[in-house]
């Protein structure tokens, strides 16, 4: 609804009188619009495109301008992004912090990225870790650990954990579990859920100690999809298996679903809760709906069409009864 018609419905119901309402609306009509989100996204999409055009300028053109040259000219942009970040970075305390530059942001993750081009392209061009091939994705995320902390840097936080999953040889293809992927390697599953269960191990305690706490949505929200994935995988791939792998996605989505309703309890209640109870939804319906009929086996394509015509409306419905209240309340008024 407009704020004009939210005006009407409650100068109707006595809560505003006329002469506030006139004014309110009046407010409203000459207010700034902010375009704080709309310049965000373009800076980071800037960003990105930027660092994607450097690694195409790398890649066509590296015979013809020189390898010492490229290498020279990445290493100097990214030297003067992470010193532009670092004369603006934010005092350093436990909790959440602002940077003290407007631009101090987004210079920190063009500096990260440019690493990441050029620790690629030294390796491509120099073979500079050599055959082993594991310290690429280590240093990373080594690196960018460390520096999340230091800036409160949420977005290179999830490029730490990211290459850290990479390390472990972890590749994540949610589309393609079932063909084309590494997770028919029972090493590999194991593996992954092992990591995502420490990821989300140290979310927790390091939540407890309040050492950065509003890091946790990003730890649970990679570390959280990561390990529902993996327990898919092995639901999908190995027979022998199949019921200890339903059994722990069972467990998992029944966890992140008891997450998020202690989070909305709580009056400290952690931002985009949410998407817990989504993810443990959704990766719920999708290996009920394997185990429906891997073990049924329907042989009647009415049986397939009633399955999701039914099933999609009761989860679209619970998914809506769901939805945090303030945002009901604002549809119903």
């Amino acid at each position: 609804m407009s704020p004009d018609d939210v005006l009407n419905v409650l100068s109707k119901q006595g809560l505003i009188l006329p002469r506030q309402q006139t004014e309110i609306a009046e407010l409203e009509r000459k207010k700034p619009f902010s375009l704080h989100w709309e310049l965000r996204s373009m800076l980071y999409i800037g960003i990105l495109l930027l660092s994607l055009g450097l690694g195409l300028l790398v890649y066509d053109n590296f015979d013809q301008i020189g390898q010492g040259a490229l290498l020279t000219a990445i290493a100097a942009a990214c030297t003067g992004s992470f010193y532009f970040a670092w004369r603006n970075r934010p005092v350093w305390t436990l909790i959440q912090a602002k940077s003290r530059s407007t631009f101090g942001d987004y210079a920190l993750i063009l500096a990260c990225l440019l690493f990441l081009t050029l620790e690629g392209y030294a390796q491509y061009a120099y073979e500079v870790f050599g055959s082993r091939y594991g310290l690429v994705t280590l240093l990373p995320a080594a690196l960018f650990l460390p520096i999340a902390y230091r800036f409160d840097h949420r977005g290179v936080l999830g490029m730490a954990l990211t290459a850290l999953i990479s390390w472990v040889g972890v590749t994540v293809r949610p589309l393609q579990l079932y063909f084309k992927t590494n997770f028919f390697d029972q090493d590999t599953v194991i593996s992954a859920i092992s990591l995502s269960l420490v990821l989300i191990g140290v979310a927790f305690v390091l939540e407890n100690r309040r050492i950065k706490p509003h890091f946790t949505y990003t730890y649970l929200t990679i570390a959280g999809n990561l390990l529902m994935v993996a327990l898919l995988g092995g639901l999908f791939n190995f027979d022998e298996a199949r019921l200890w792998f339903a059994l722990g996605l069972g467990i998992a989505c029944f966890a992140f679903d008891r997450y998020t309703r202690q989070q909305r309890q709580s009056t400290a209640a952690s931002e985009g809760s949410f998407l817990f109870l989504l993810m443990s939804s959704v990766y719920g319906y999708i290996g009920v709906t394997y185990l429906f009929f891997h073990y049924l086996k329907p042989s009647s394509d009415d049986t397939y069409y009633w399955y999701f015509i039914v099933t999609g409306i009761a989860f679209v419905y619970y998914l809506m009864s769901q939805l945090p209240k303030g945002n009901r309340t604002n549809e119903s008024i």
